[in-house]
């Protein structure tokens, strides 16, 4: 700084200190001034701290203390309705105050009284209408549907059409169903591209879309956030494979797009103001940024004032100024345009006409040569340049120019020209620390650097974003926080559907950060992932959106649970089969299953058509693994009719024969009844002979056995109850299950050990049967009213027919006593009924 400047600076500093009023000047030395000082010290610490304290607060805000206690001490400590004090009948003028303060007193009164009276009068009013109306609901539900039995009652009438088959109200909201809609048609969309290999389908593009034509009557508000996300999403496409976070951190792709963006809507902004502004602005020739820049600057700086402080201006406009807006815009072809036609600073122009080649080059995505390289030496002279005198330039725009270009002194406020959070985004993005100047040794601001100022130092409470929604979350998107960003639109009811779908969009299109395991908490922190960068937890994002009306909306709840198919649960299964598992084993009735599942084909025991999985073709196969996951969950649960007809959807035949056979063990031997679970039991049955016919090479042969043998009793008791003893007789004989004699005791134990348990938990119960028909037949021919049956194989082999009377009670006796020895050898516990009951009926032979 040389001695003009100094005195050119000291000039000025005397004409600020100069004071419009005609006040003598008062010149004091410093040793007079320093007495003054301790002077007006000692009477400070004499009046108290306090009081200091007091005098400095109250002075600094305007308040002339000394004029402030003399107004306190003037005020009357009287009360308004103090009793009045008696006065003479002589005094007049006291007679006349007493009489007016009782007048005002009184009407003061009787306004108090009639608001009360008002006040009570409104509330009983209420409390007799609500007392009404409840009387007239009892009443209603009370009239039955004879009206003579109340005839001073008087219904309400209200017309009502109920459906033939009444339906769960929709719990989806009229925002919830247009995003559930195009869910619907995106997976659908989806499907057919990956059949047909047509255009892959866009996501985010169609939901931006739908904000904007049928959310905008909602919020205004809600289709600008889908834009922003948009915008900031329409990059190159990552790869799959890829980490979004990291992706996302090295390029700088995002960084370019979120400048894009507030340069596009900056001169929007331009573009208003000019047209508020017409003949202000006298925009005219090509509309262009020069243009419209000359034209806005012309309209913010008309008044001469506004023109206080700045440099190099030139009629009425100021050089600086439109070289930022150029800069602000975007266009660095205006910014070089001005600074031409200004004729100062070559070498920044220099350093502009290099950035615009470089940029035209990047653009035709060609590299640059070693010739075009940044001009260092021009670069630092410029640095050297901003340190020693644009820190102290009166012009903000000169400096704010230069701070861009140079991209330097990142914490520099520059408030006379950031007066926007899109100013701000905008100034510090453009000083990041890229590739290109990472070669300078100076204090920089990297990416990450500027997503922990704005999500960590001044966070939610600086930007006030309860109120502020929208401003915080496109604060975030356009620094390339989209998982904090969702999140933070996700903690609210009415913004949890856009964060939501916007999520879903995102990891459409591979950019959305997850964590590794579903597990972690909505919003998470890799150790891994570069400091601010958290990673959303999608797809606990989505089972708390859809646990809402998946009971009520099934269809569209099964068309969210799709879009995880890619992810795992804990366990390792699909996550999309676990949620679909969950569902159906809290609600498996027919109407769900014919949703997931399609109808059965009554001629193919494994036939399914229809159902959500024929709408997603590579999810057929998943269809059989997802049956067999809610039977198995269906049988642990001892829901075990449910679970065979899941594990004939998959398709698990052997599974779907273990538990057929642990139901019919305790029906078995039931009588048939109309409704009941033994009635079900013949049709699965029925059905499970035709797949058996097909597949029976897929079934152990140990539960095949089990299965047949548990069929023969079936048929067995079916006899018994309908009073066919002959049939019944005949089914035991041909299977070997009880012994004729008492000489195949021993055989017929050995076999029984060979079977499973559920054969022998109907034991007891064929044995009671097989000894009633027993004692049956023995009375029949006690009596003379039966013969000796005409097959032989009734009584066993070995033994010949014998027409003696005596000999065929004797047999009879033998087959008893045949039964009662089984079940005293059998190695199990029999019910001590079953045994006494055995008992009973061989003495009773005797």
């Amino acid at each position: 700084m040389d001695l003009n400047e100094l005195l050119q600076q000291a000039q000025r500093l005397t004409n600020e200190t100069k004071m419009d009023t005609e006040l003598p000047r008062v010149e004091r030395t410093l040793s007079q001034v320093l007495q003054a000082t301790q002077e007006l010290h000692s009477r400070v610490t004499q009046t108290g701290t306090n009081d200091l304290q007091a005098h400095i607060l109250l002075g600094s805000r305007g308040v002339d203390l000394p004029k402030l206690t003399q107004k306190l001490e003037s005020l009357s400590a009287r009360k308004s309705f103090e009793p009045l004090n008696p006065v003479s009948d002589t005094d007049v003028e006291g007679y006349l105050k007493n009489e007016r303060e009782n007048a005002i007193i009184a009407v003061i009164e009787e306004t108090n009284v009639n608001i009360f009276k008002s006040v009570d009068r409104n509330r009983m009013r209420c409390i007799y209408a609500e007392w009404g109306e409840d009387k007239e609901r009892l009443l209603n539900a009370l009239v039955g549907p004879n009206q003579e039995d109340f005839p001073d009652v008087h219904r309400q009438m209200v017309s009502t059409v109920l459906p033939q088959e009444a339906l769960p109200r929709s719990r989806l909201n009229r925002i919830e169903s247009l995003y559930a809609q195009e869910i619907c048609a995106y997976n659908q969309f989806k499907t057919a591209y990956i059949q047909q290999s047509s255009h892959r389908p866009n996501l985010l593009t169609k939901l931006t879309q739908l904000a904007k034509e049928k959310l905008n009557d909602i919020d205004n508000q809600v289709p600008e956030m889908w834009s922003v996300l948009s915008y900031m999403a329409n990059v190159s496409p990552l790869v799959r494979n890829s980490d979004p976070i990291k992706a996302r951190q090295t390029g700088p792709q995002f960084v370019q797009q979120a400048l894009a963006y507030l340069e596009q809507c900056y001169k929007q902004y331009m573009n208003t103001v000019i047209q508020k502004n017409r003949l202000v602005g006298l925009r005219g020739g090509i509309p262009n940024v020069y243009n419209t820049v000359s034209s806005f600057v012309s309209i913010s700086f008309q008044l001469p004032q506004s023109l206080v402080g700045l440099l190099d201006i030139s009629n009425g406009r100021p050089l600086w100024s439109l070289v930022y807006y150029s800069l602000r815009s975007g266009d660095l072809g205006a910014a070089v345009q001005f600074l031409k036609e200004g004729g100062v600073c070559p070498d920044l122009l220099k350093l502009l006409q290099h950035k615009q080649q470089q940029q035209k080059h990047q653009q035709s995505h060609q590299q640059l040569g070693d010739q075009e390289r940044p001009h260092t030496k021009l670069e630092g002279q410029l640095k050297l340049e901003y340190n020693n005198k644009l820190r102290v330039c009166t012009d903000p725009y000169k400096k704010a120019v230069y701070a861009i270009v140079l991209a330097c002194d990142p914490h520099e406020p520059h408030q006379e020209v950031v007066r926007t959070i899109d100013d701000f985004l905008w100034m510090q993005l453009s000083m990041l620390c890229t590739a290109e100047r990472s070669d300078y040794h100076i204090e920089r601001l990297s990416y990450g650097g500027l997503q922990s100022l704005i999500l960590d130092k001044y966070g939610e409470n600086y930007f006030n974003a309860r109120e502020k929604t929208p401003l915080y979350f496109q604060v975030l998107v356009l620094t390339g926080q989209f998982e904090s960003a969702i999140e933070f639109l996700a903690r609210t009811d009415v913004n949890r559907p856009h964060a939501v779908h916007m999520a879903i969009a995102l990891n459409e299109l591979s950019m959305l950060g997850t964590p590794s395991s579903v597990q972690q908490p909505l919003l998470s922190a890799d150790p891994q992932d570069p400091a601010p960068m958290r990673r959303l937890n999608l797809a606990r994002l989505i089972i708390m959106y859809t646990k809402c009306f998946e009971q009520t909306n099934t269809n569209e709840a099964l068309q969210y649970y799709y879009l995880l198919r890619n992810f795992k649960a804990v366990d390792g299964r699909n996550l999309m089969l676990t949620c679909i598992c969950d569902l159906l084993v809290e609600n498996c009735d027919d109407q769900l299953l014919l949703l997931v599942f399609g109808n059965p084909d009554p001629h193919d025991p494994w036939g399914y058509s229809g159902g959500i999985f024929a709408q997603f073709s590579n999810m057929v196969q998943d269809k059989h693994v997802l049956a067999t996951m809610v039977g198995d969950e269906l049988a642990q649960r001892t829901k075990f009719e449910a679970a065979i007809k899941l594990y004939f959807i998959g398709g698990q035949l052997e599974k779907a024969l273990r538990l057929l056979c642990s139901l019919l063990t305790q029906v078995v031997h039931q009588p048939a009844r109309q409704g009941s679970m033994r009635e079900h039991l013949v049709d699965i049955t029925e059905r499970m002979n035709l797949a058996l016919a097909k597949r029976k090479l897929d079934v152990d042969d140990h539960v095949l056995g089990t299965y047949q043998l548990l069929s023969q009793l079936m048929k067995f008791f079916d006899y018994y109850h309908a009073g066919e003893s002959r049939l019944a007789t005949e089914v035991l004989a041909k299977h070997r299950i009880i012994p004729d004699n008492c000489r195949e005791v021993d055989n017929c134990v050995s076999s029984l050990k060979l079977v499973g348990a559920d054969i022998i938990k109907v034991l007891p119960d064929v044995l009671l049967a097989a000894m009633d028909l027993i004692y049956m037949e023995y009375q029949q021919v006690k009596t003379g009213h039966g013969s000796a049956p005409h097959d032989e194989t009734s009584q066993g082999p070995g033994q010949g027919h014998s027409d003696s009377k005596e000999e065929l009670l004797m047999n009879l006796r033998q087959r008893a006593k045949a039964l009662t020895n089984m079940a005293a050898t059998l190695p199990y516990r029999m019910p001590s009924d079953t045994n006494n009951r055995l008992v009973q009926l061989e003495i009773l032979m005797h």
